[in-house]
C-alpha cells in the first residue's frame, strides 16, 4: 500500500508526456504552424523535458512494480469472524457466544409453534451454551486430547486450560471484495471446530479446524489455504516444522499476532492465531515447569548416592 502513491505518480507522469507530444503534433498541423515553428519546437522540447520521468521517479515506479509482483494474491478471508479478543477470560468468551447462539436460534424460534416446540428449542439452546463452560484443565492427568491432532498446542501443569465448540460462519463465494461490479454472494454456512486456549484464564490462542473443499473459505487444499491467509494478512509466509512436530506449518508474523496454517490429516487444516506477548508468557512458564520438574529427580539421585 505504501507504494501505491508511487505507481500513481509514475502513471501520471507518463500520461503527461504523452499528452505533451500529442499537443505538439496538433500544433504542427494547424494554420500558422510554419510561422511559429521555431517557438513550437522550443516549447515542445521544454514540455517534454519537464514531463519526462526523472531517475528518482523511474526508480520509484520500478520499485512499485516489484512490490506489486511480490504482493500476495488470491481471495481474502476474515480470520476472526466473531469478535473474540486476546486476554478475555473463559467466562467472557462463553458470554460472548451466549449472544451468538441467541442470534443463531432467532429464525428457528420464529418458525416454531408455541408449546412443545419452543420448549425443545429452549433446551437445545441451553445445551449449546453449556459446551463452552466445560473447561479442560491440563493438570497432568491423561485425557483423549493427548492423542488428538492438536496435542502439540498445549502442555500439562503449566496453568493452561481449553474450551471448544463446533461453530459456523457465513461464507461467500468471493470474500475478497464486495464491489458493484462483482458483489459477494452469500453461501451456505461453513461449519468448523474452534478451540480457545487460556493461560491463567487469559485467552492467548485460538485454534480453528476447517475441512478443505470447494465450499471452505480457505479453499480446497493446503496450498490454497496458505495463499488466502497470506493475501488476507499481506504478509509473506515462512514454512516451518518443529523438531518434534509431525505437521507442516506455515507461519506469519502480523504485528502483535502470530498466525499459523497447520496441515492436518484428512484434508483438514488449522488456522491458529496467538497473541505474541501472551505466547511468550506461556513458553516461559512451560520452560520453568520443565526445569522445576527436573529438580526432584536430581535430589533423589543425590539421596541415593548418599545411601549407597
Amino acid at each position: 500500500m505504501k507504494s501505491l502513491s508511487s505507481v500513481i505518480l509514475g502513471v501520471g507522469l507518463t500520461l503527461s508526456q504523452g499528452w505533451a507530444l500529442q499537443g505538439s503534433a496538433v500544433a504542427a498541423d494547424s494554420p500558422g504552424a510554419a510561422a511559429k515553428g521555431g517557438a513550437t519546437k522550443s516549447a515542445t522540447k521544454g514540455s517534454a523535458q519537464a514531463s519526462a520521468p526523472t531517475g528518482a521517479s523511474k526508480a520509484a515506479v520500478a520499485k512499485a512494480e516489484v512490490a506489486k509482483e511480490g504482493a500476495p494474491t488470491g481471495p481474502t478471508v476474515a480470520l476472526e469472524a466473531d469478535g473474540v479478543a486476546f486476554g478475555m477470560s473463559a467466562d467472557d468468551v462463553a458470554k460472548l457466544y451466549d449472544r451468538w447462539w441467541d442470534k443463531q436460534f432467532i429464525s428457528r424460534y420464529q418458525k416454531a409453534n408455541p408449546g412443545p416446540k419452543t420448549r425443545e428449542l429452549d433446551f437445545e439452546l441451553a445445551e449449546k451454551k453449556k459446551v463452552l463452560r466445560r473447561i479442560a484443565i491440563f493438570d497432568g492427568r491423561m485425557t483423549s486430547f493427548d492423542k488428538s491432532d492438536f496435542h502439540e498446542e498445549f502442555a500439562h501443569r503449566s496453568d493452561e486450560t481449553m474450551i471448544s465448540s463446533k461453530l459456523s460462519r457465513r461464507a461467500t463465494t468471493d470474500e475478497k471484495a464486495d464491489t458493484l461490479e462483482k458483489p459477494a454472494k452469500e453461501a451456505k454456512p461453513v461449519f468448523y471446530t474452534r478451540r480457545f486456549f487460556f493461560y491463567r484464564d487469559k485467552l492467548w490462542k485460538v485454534y480453528d479446524e476447517y475441512r478443505l473443499d470447494a465450499a471452505s473459505p480457505f479453499g480446497a487444499d493446503f496450498k490454497d489455504a496458505t495463499a488466502r491467509v497470506e493475501a488476507s494478512l499481506g504478509k509473506t509466509a515462512k514454512r516451518t516444522r518443529g523438531p518434534d512436530s509431525q505437521f507442516e506449518n506455515v507461519a506469519f508474523d502480523a504485528g502483535n499476532t502470530r498466525v499459523r496454517v497447520v496441515k492436518l490429516p484428512k484434508d483438514t487444516i488449522a488456522i491458529v492465531r496467538s497473541d505474541s506477548a501472551l505466547t511468550k508468557e506461556v513458553l516461559d512458564r512451560r520452560a520453568q515447569q520443565v526445569a522445576t520438574a527436573g529438580q526432584p529427580e536430581a535430589l533423589e539421585d543425590d539421596i541415593q548416592a548418599v545411601i549407597r
